[in-house]
């Protein structure tokens, strides 16, 4: 399921989520580079999502291994034949273990596909159901649109 909202929507909702389950803000998340994306059988993946007028794709991915790791990656394309600016991104997943992330800003070459990795989550339990991975993205300084790709099961 693919939730998208604008970013006073995402900042209400997730204001209201930690009201209502008692936490707190998490601790400041760290900034990372965009690196390149080679996906396999451990993905998985959201659609892609539009952000008009750039027409930069976007979408949310859980990357999940045999021991029960797991990690949250915003993986953005350019198919378009000019170069954009990816003003900020922000991947928040399992944020009480560590999982969230800032995306630094960076030029997105015409063609180019790149991904914002956040730290990996070590040792879910087994069994259980991650949080949802939901990422955020801002281009060419515009406003952010957020999509959430649903949580996945870990291995029992």
């Amino acid at each position: 399921m693919r939730r998208v909202m604008g970013g006073a929507a995402a900042g209400a909702t997730a204001l209201m989520v930690m009201t209502v389950l008692g936490a707190g803000p998490a601790a400041a998340s760290e900034t990372v580079n965009w690196a390149p994306v080679k996906t396999n059988s451990n993905w998985e993946c959201s659609g892609y999502w539009t952000v008009p007028p750039s027409m930069v794709k976007f979408k949310s991915c859980i990357v999940r291994n045999a021991s029960n790791d797991a990690q949250a990656v915003l993986v953005v394309q350019n198919p378009t034949s000019t170069d954009h600016t990816i003003t900020k991104g922000r991947v928040v997943f399992e944020s009480q273990r560590g999982g969230d992330v800032w995306c630094a800003r960076t030029n997105l070459a015409a063609g180019a596909t790149a991904g914002c990795y956040a730290p990996t989550v070590k040792t879910i339990p087994a069994c259980t159901r991650t949080t949802d991975a939901t990422v955020s993205l801002w281009v060419n300084n515009g406003g952010s649109t957020t999509i959430s790709k649903d949580g996945e099961n870990m291995h029992c």
